[in-house]
């Protein structure tokens, strides 16, 4: 890779930060709340479908509605993942893997045995609460692991 990238430093580098999955950071238009940046996308895109449909001839636009109706349900029982469920699906997936994940595949297979449980704990809070953890959408949890062996190794 060095050597048939050597005279082209730009394509270098882009291949070391393939290899080690660095991307600058997603960005995301400003925005007073995550409801405001959803209906400011969902109004771009309709807007959008509104002009494209209006060069169909003969077509008829259809209204589209964005105003769901709220729905009042809760989730009355709740059985957690078992650390068993979740190494029988995480086994049973391909071992390939792409630029957004923050581990590849095959890495996290052969590291299951100390991953399995924050990784169940991961999913289990994210279904009983409803969120997920942001910091797992940034390809800057590999940075931070790496650190964090760093400072154990020391």
């Amino acid at each position: 890779m060095v050597s048939t990238n050597s005279a082209t430093p730009k394509q270098l580098w882009e291949c070391i930060n393939k290899i080690l999955h660095r991307r600058p950071a997603p960005s995301l238009p400003t925005h007073a709340s995550i409801k405001s940046l959803c209906n400011s996308f969902s109004s771009h895109f309709k807007d959008k479908i509104s002009v494209i449909q209006s060069t169909f001839t003969g077509h008829t636009p259809h209204t589209v509605h964005a105003d769901f109706p709220q729905l009042n349900f809760q989730l009355a029982s709740f059985e957690p993942a078992t650390t068993t469920e979740v190494r029988k699906i995480i086994m049973s997936s391909p071992s390939k893997s792409c630029d957004l994940d923050p581990i590849p595949t095959i890495l996290l297979k052969a590291c299951l045995d100390v991953l399995i449980k924050p990784i169940t704990d991961i999913i289990n809070a994210s279904l009983c609460y409803g969120f997920s953890l942001t910091i797992l959408n940034v390809p800057m949890l590999i940075q931070f692991l790496r650190n964090q062996l760093c400072l154990k190794k020391n």
